[in-house]
Formats: C-alpha cells, structure tokens, sequence
C-alpha cells in the first residue's frame, strides 16, 4: 500500500510500505526523509456500527410498573405503565438507534395492559359499598320527603276541617270503605284523582279498584322495590285505642296531650297495603310491624309534621308509648 511522504520543503512523493522507517535524501532539496508509518482507520472495519449505549428511562420505568401491575403490589401502576411505554417508544423510534430498551417498553406495555384489567374488578369491589350507600342515603331522604309532604297535608287536612283525616272513611253501617291516603288526595295536588273515587262505595268496588294502578309517588318509599302497577304502600299509620287515629272520627289536635312532637302519625310497615285500602298498623300488634329497606330502622312521621328514625333495637313498648297521644309517656332521646 503506498505511503504518501511529505518533505519540509514541501515536496511530496510516495514511497512502498515495506520502506517505512528507512531514510533517504529527498530529491529536490537533499534533505533526510524518514518514512512515516501509516496512519490506521478505528472504524475501517466497522464504519459506525455502534450500538446504542443508553437505554431509555421511560422504558425501564414502565417495565417495573407493569410488572408491579400484575403483581398486585399496587393497584394503580398499570395506567403510568401504558403511558411510560408508550412515552419510551416514542423516543426511541425518534432517536435514529441512540437509545435501545424497545423490548422494555413494549413489555411493559404488555404488562401495564394486563394490570389495569386486573384492577377492574378490584376497584369495582372497593367503590360497589360507597357508591350503594350513597345511593341508600339519597333514597332515604327521598323517603324522609315524602313523610314531610304527607305531615303537611295532614296539617292542611286539620286547618280545612278542625281535625286530622280518621284512618278511613266509613258508611252509615261503620264498615271501612277508604283509606286516609284517598282523603289526603286534594292536599297533595291530586284533587282530580279524588274527584274519580266514589265516596260512598270501599276501596275494591268496580270503580275504585280501577283507581289502584295511580298512586301518587309520594306514597312510594324508593327504598322498597316497586310492585305491579305500583298499587301498594309501606306508609301506613298506627291506630287502636289511644293512637291519633282512633275511632272513626278525626283527631283534634287538642288531644293529642302528649304533644305533636312525641306522637307518631305515620310509620314504614313492613307489610305493605294496597294505598286505598283501610288496612294499617294496630298498636295491639306493634311487635315485629315496623320497618324498611332503610339499614338499620325505619322512618316515621310525628304529629307536628317532623320525621325521626326508629331505630331496629327499639323495644315495641317505646314505640308504643310514641304511638299513643296520651299516655304521658316521657320519650328520651335514645329512642331515636
């Protein structure tokens, strides 16, 4: 291979590698000449192939993400695993072979994928409780509304005619035709539905059976499944001897001596009764009578229009002493 010899006067010539280290005068100036030993090329052999020497970090990190994904040491680390893959290949397709972990990233793509569909089911069965009990307490105050509405219309009831409605409506002979639901109809803006009950006949003659399938939805607690043609209810009130609602005339308020605020009007039973029919809690059989879909106890409406939670671990003997209007019973606070 020739080498190309440069003298100090300027003057090149070329000269045969196996000269390389002998001297000799160069012809034009006479000057000692050495020949040089040639220059090596590193990269001759291998002219830039290289391989990448850095690994991409958002690679590495959504490898360990994804693995701790599936794992299940942490719940939430298969989404950033997707997004740092996603991250790294990226910037390796961008990097023109800088950066190498391309297995990584789509690993832990991969991985990250397999992680979040893991998750589902077990943020599901963390959210299912909280999200069924916000549902619950949205349902109860509905419920606690419509008691209140129905407290209201009581007390409108009372202001029309001097008394609150009997617990029904009875013929000259005293048998029970309709319930104090139908007779509350015209102060819960139902006035045309009342008008479509005949007063004079009960609540499953020909034409009033027919009535049924429209009940208003205030009589609905949404806690309680809804039954065919939502005809039947769970508000029901408490009559029998010394109850608001005994006998078959209205209660005035005057006798109602242990006070409005600590008599019961209205309860949730646990039976429910078509909603125009006279059927309700006897006081004799309070045992076992009250309750709901609520957890933990029921609501009940009190004369004075409020509404109160009773509680399941309510002995029946206090909720009786709440029921009658003049027992002189003193309720305590526990009770509710």
């Amino acid at each position: 291979m020739p080498i190309l010899v440069t003298c100090e006067c300027g003057k090149q010539f070329q000269a045969k590698d196996e000269n390389v280290g002998r001297r000799f005068n160069c012809p034009n100036c006479n000057r000692e000449v050495v020949v040089p030993k040639p220059e090596t090329d590193l990269y001759a052999e291998a002219p830039f192939s290289v391989s990448a020497t850095k690994t991409s970090g958002n690679a590495v990190a959504s490898l360990v993400l994804g693995i701790l994904s599936v794992i299940g040491c942490f719940f939430f680390t298969g989404i950033p695993a997707i997004i740092c893959g996603a991250l790294g290949l990226s910037a390796i397709g961008k990097s023109n072979g800088r950066l190498g972990g391309k297995g990584m990233a789509i690993a832990g793509l991969v991985t990250g994928g397999i992680g979040t569909v893991l998750m589902v089911p077990v943020l599901i069965a963390l959210l299912l409780p909280a999200v069924q009990a916000a549902r619950e307490a949205a349902r109860r105050a509905q419920c606690v509304n419509n008691l209140k509405q129905i407290g209201l219309a009581m007390h409108n009831y009372n202001s029309a005619y001097g008394f609150f409605p009997p617990a029904a409506s009875v013929n000259a002979e005293g048998k029970p035709l309709l319930s104090w639901r139908v007779a509350l109809l015209p102060m819960l803006e139902e006035q045309a539905l009342f008008d479509q009950f005949k007063q004079d006949e009960p609540w499953d003659s020909p034409n009033n059976i027919k009535l049924l399938a429209q009940m208003p939805k205030v009589f609905q607690c949404p806690s309680e499944p809804a039954v065919p043609n939502g005809s039947s209810t769970h508000y029901e009130v408490i009559n029998g001897p010394g109850t608001v609602f005994e006998g078959d005339a209205g209660m005035t308020l005057d006798k109602i001596t242990d006070g409005t605020s600590n008599t019961i009007a209205v309860v949730e039973a646990r039976t429910p009764v078509e909603w125009t029919k006279p059927d309700d809690v006897d006081i004799t059989k309070l045992a076992g009578a009250l309750g709901s879909k609520h957890p933990g106890g029921s609501n009940a409406l009190f004369c004075d229009g409020s509404v109160k939670f009773i509680k399941v671990t309510i002995p029946a003997n206090i909720i009786q002493s709440m029921a009658t209007r003049n027992g002189g019973e003193i309720i305590t606070g526990d009770a509710y």
